[in-house]
């Protein structure tokens, strides 16, 4: 029997699928803003590893890995570095698009020189807008998240649970937060769903609270429930996307 390490769990456990002979696996693909590094490849390798050892002991797999296509910070945070694809575009003299498409075909090249298996469905941020705009509004509806000036927040509070993957305590979740001193945000922890887009924003799309863009963590959410259900069996990353990413996506 194939025995995993489950990072919620912190144990080494049987691993048992949720439809018996059937494995739904996501994995948490680049920003495609630069070249990918040994680390990133790191984390592919392993994926592809498992996904091949699901499959030699029988298990129909299906993986999905996301391609993150969009920036999320505002322009007057370029300075910080926080909206890497947009300042890489502007660095370059090219649209984010024209950055996005460049980069997303050098990390294909990449894993295909290393032999790593294609993931069965690659998707792209930037296609699934509306998906992620379906599950803002649940969850404003649910009362599990807020709006304030075109932005909406995941309240934090309202999830008890938060933080049991990272095992992070309340104070020490402020230092994952970005962006803590907007005006809108009711407590520094709570992470943006959805982000009112400045004037001139490259990409910004229209939604139910303006124009605007996602947060980052609502994405992949976003995708793998597409693609995969609402609940699937394995979800990999790096371990630097632990927190706040992986937390938030729980959430």
């Amino acid at each position: 029997m194939l025995k995993l390490y489950n990072t919620l769990t912190r144990r080494i456990e049987p691993f048992v699928p949720i439809d018996p002979g059937r494995v739904r696996m996501y994995s948490c693909g680049p920003t495609v803003y630069r070249y990918i590094h040994i680390g990133n490849l790191r984390t592919f390798l392993m994926a592809d590893w498992l996904r091949r050892t699901l499959t030699e002991l029988g298990y129909e797999v299906r993986h999905v890995k996301n391609i993150t296509d969009v920036g999320h910070m505002r322009v007057e945070m370029l300075d910080r570095g926080e909206d890497k694809l947009i300042a890489q575009a502007r660095k370059e003299g090219k649209t984010s698009a024209q950055i996005a498409e460049f980069y997303t075909e050098a990390f294909l090249e990449d894993e295909r020189r290393l032999n790593i298996l294609p993931a069965h469905v690659f998707p792209r941020a930037t296609d699934h807008i509306a998906e992620m705009q379906t599950i803002v509004q649940g969850l404003l509806a649910k009362g599990l998240a807020y709006e304030g000036g075109g932005n909406v927040f995941f309240d934090v509070r309202s999830f008890p649970n938060y933080g049991q993957l990272s095992g992070n305590l309340l104070a020490q979740m402020l230092e994952g937060v970005r962006d803590a001193a907007d005006p809108y945000r009711r407590n520094p922890e709570d992470f943006p769903l959805w982000k009112l887009a400045e004037p001139g924003r490259e990409m910004a799309w229209e939604s139910p609270w303006g124009l605007g863009f996602p947060g980052w963590h609502i994405e992949c959410s976003a995708m793998a429930i597409k693609h995969l259900g609402e609940q699937f069996d394995l979800h990999t990353g790096g371990v630097d996307n632990m927190f706040p990413h992986h937390e938030d996506e729980i959430a």
